[in-house]
Parts: structure tokens; sequence; C-alpha cells
């Protein structure tokens, strides 16, 4: 049995997410390779032993170059924080591991730029840009493709999350400038301008502004000494494709009741619309009134189906991770379709851009 080994690095909610993936696609799909939950790489490997033992793993280790090392590990999947996955990526490739990244690629575009120089040309490798796997973006992409809309005139991209809102949430790394990197435009806001390029090309500009709304929160749960906060809460952003769509980017994470992943794009022969946190399906509003026969996206293969499915977030995960595994095995369909990390520096290096512009607002 041909069987593809995993270490899986970290052990937060994105690399349980990761584990359920793998550990569920044998199940619903016919795969060319079975994944194998090799070696699990943590900071707590005496107090998780047995919960990743339970989970499937072999080896439990705190040191990645010690996992890395294993016959049984080919592919590493990269689920820490920000700062810590250049070092992790170079590892994986000085191991001849094929990677597999959680977004963004490092804490900054420049640092990612620097990472690049550490990649060969054509490595095996894919970055988490799940979204891109998401079903209704794979409609809407197919439908642009088919020329539905006409010419693309504008897309407004809204990313809404409320999490961070309450001022007593104790600091952790995602708001940890020199763990993170940034707030909502780092963490969120590379999906969103990562669906723009996706969808339309390149960027010719993205001008913006970045605003810290809690600026100072608990050192720890309980702890009644305060730090402060460095990174965004929300940020706007204006861009400009190279094919001359124009759009605004929303993202924020102190969106309390209002959770939601709007897109809305507009043509000359109507608009595209969809709520990617509950629609699989985008909605067309056509000028003329017609209802065309739509074409259906191939690469909706890769998602589980109805009966299958654990949420649309899960789904996004598992079908990300199916198209890895079966680029492991050979199989070259929707190449296009696979996000890179050179697709992240493309998007990681205009956030650069909207912080620097924010700061020297600021000054």
């Amino acid at each position: 049995m041909n069987t593809l080994g995993f270490t899986i690095v970290g052990f937060g909610t994105i690399a349980k997410t990761h584990m359920v993936a793998l550990r569920t696609l044998p199940i619903i799909k016919p795969l060319p390779l079975t994944p194998v939950l090799d070696a699990l790489v943590t900071r707590r490997p005496e107090e998780l032993k047995h919960q990743a033992e339970q989970i499937g793993f072999s080896y439990i280790t705190s040191d990645l170059n010690e996992a890395l090392k294993r016959e049984q590990t080919q592919a590493v999947s990269i689920c820490t924080p920000n700062s810590l996955h250049a070092e992790q990526v170079k590892a994986a490739v000085q191991h001849g591991k094929a990677i597999y990244c959680e977004k963004p690629v490092t804490e900054s575009g420049q640092a990612t730029r620097a990472l690049l120089q550490d990649i060969p040309e054509q490595y095996n490798e894919q970055l988490a840009f799940v979204f891109r796997y998401h079903p209704a973006v794979m409609h809407m992409r197919e439908w642009l493709l088919e020329g539905v809309l006409g010419e693309v005139l504008q897309c407004k991209v809204t990313y809404l999350r409320s999490g961070y809102l309450n001022a007593k949430r104790p600091v952790s790394w995602r708001l940890s400038d020199s763990l993170s990197g940034g707030g909502a435009i780092t963490d969120i806001g590379v999906h969103a301008l990562d669906l723009v390029r996706h969808l339309f090309g390149e960027f010719k500009h993205v001008d913006g502004q970045a605003y810290t709304f809690v600026p100072e929160r608990p050192s720890a749960a309980g702890a009644a000494d305060h730090v402060r906060v460095k990174v965004d809460d929300w940020a706007t952003m204006a861009y400009q494709t190279e094919q001359g769509v124009r759009g605004q980017v929303e993202v924020s994470r102190i969106a309390y009741g209002a959770d939601a992943f709007r897109i809305d794009i507009v043509g000359t022969k109507g608009s595209i619309t969809a709520d990617l946190e509950k629609d699989k399906r985008p909605t067309l509003h056509l000028l003329d009134g017609t209802v065309p026969v739509l074409p259906i996206p191939s690469a909706l293969e890769l998602l589980p189906d109805d009966k299958a499915t654990l949420g649309v977030f899960q789904d996004s995960h598992t079908a990300a991770l199916h198209h890895f595994i079966l680029r492991q095995a050979g199989d070259e369909r929707w190449s296009e379709l696979a996000p890179t990390i050179r697709d992240g520096y493309a998007v990681e290096k205009w956030v650069d851009h909207v912080l620097k512009q924010s700061e020297q607002n600021e000054s």
C-alpha cells in the first residue's frame, strides 16, 4: 500500500483541522496515496503523548529536525505561529520533504521574500489559501472564465470576524507583532487579497490603512497587568488589478455580531454575490433577467459531498489537503488552483505596504 506520511508541526486549532482532514479523507474519497499521521512536533510532547497516540501518531517529539529525519515522513504540515514558518520551511527543504504550510508564509512580506531564496524553483509545496477550495469560489471563478458577467468592473470583499472586540481577551501569539507580524490584515486579509488575485489577476496597486481599536490587553487570562497591543484590529484597502478591476477589501476581527465573508462582483452584464460563511453556491444577477446554463467546476470533486460535510470551513481545508495528496501522486489536474509560497508573497508584500502607509499616517 502506498502511503504518504505526515509530520504535523503544532497542536492548535488549525493543526487539528489538518488532522481531521487527513484522517477523514480515506473514508470519503478514493486516494492514490494513503495519508498517515507519522510524527507530531509539539512544545508539550510528554503532556500530549497519550492523546497523540490516540489520534494515530507513531512518534511525538519537540524537535522538528528529529521528525524530518524519519523515513516514514514524506510531507510536513506547518501549523505554528507565523514567525516560526521560515525556519521550519527551510528545515523541510533541507530534508527534501514536501511542504504544506499555513498562511501567511511568514510574519512579513519582506521575510517571505528572503525565504523564497532558500526554496528551489518548482519545489513540492503548497500554501493553505484554503478559500480557493471553497465551493462558492470555485463556481465564481468558473463563471468569470465563462464570461457570464461580461467585463468585470469592480469587486468588494468584506471579511469580518468578531473574536477580538472583548478588551478582556488576553494577549496571544496572534496579538504579538513579533510572532504574527500583524492583526486582521495579516491573519484574514491575506485570504481576501489572495481571492481577488485568484479571480482577477495581479494587483496594479493596493493602498489602505490599518488601525488598532483595543490598544492594550491582559498579559494572561485573569491577569491584572496589561500589555500594549501593536497589531491592527481592522483594515481597509482600495485596489486596482492589472486588468482594470477596481474594488475594496475590508477586514476586521472586532465586528461583533456581523461575522461574514462577503464577495460582491459587478460586471457589465450583472453581478455575482456570496457570503462564504454560509453560501456554497454564489447568486448570479443578470441585467437581462435570463437564467443561463452555468458551467460546473470539475474541481468540486475535491470537496466532501453533502452527506460527508463537516461544515464549509473544514471542507475547504479537506479539499486543499486532498489536492495536495493528489499532487504528491503526480496528478496534475487543477494545477492553477494550488496556491504556492510565491502566491503568499504576492499578497504579503501589499500587506507590508499598507502597514507602512498606516504607520506613516500616524506619525
